[in-house]
């Protein structure tokens, strides 16, 4: 049995590692929120497309639904958010850690995957938004 203590991450101290750590903690929340919010538009809206209950002007989960490109829009943005403080914060609190350096890779993986889905939903988003501000003046 292994009686060791276990390791700890040094605690955020300077006020840069302080603000990045709240930051990641403010984040977190929205990015499942967000997540849980678009798988589950994407199986209920194609369970109910599927069946025929559920058929929108546009089409489910295309470009065009202004459901699914906002969600995604926003899933991306807050992966994108929540990655890049984690990989930040390991860089600052364990910089010589071998664990500390697989969390950076991943979460860099995890801030490109976010940064793609930023660029793929922004112009639908865009012309979106230019519809609804369009609609109020």
């Amino acid at each position: 049995m292994d009686s060791r203590p276990f390791r700890r991450i040094r605690q955020p101290t300077t006020a840069v590692e302080r603000g990045f750590f709240r930051l990641y903690q403010l984040v977190t929340p929205g990015a499942i929120l967000s997540t849980v919010f678009f798988f589950g538009y994407v199986v209920i809206g194609f369970s109910l497309s599927f069946v025929g209950v559920y058929e929108p002007a546009y089409s489910v989960m295309g470009f065009t639904d202004p459901f699914f490109t906002s969600l995604s829009f926003l899933t991306g943005l807050f992966i994108c958010a929540m990655s890049g403080t984690l990989a930040v914060l390991m860089v600052l609190l364990s910089p010589n850690d071998s664990k500390a350096n697989f969390v950076v890779t991943m979460s860099l993986i995890a801030f490109g995957f976010g940064a793609a889905t930023i660029r793929v939903t922004f112009r639908a988003i865009q012309a979106c938004l230019a519809e609804i501000v369009s609609g109020l003046l």
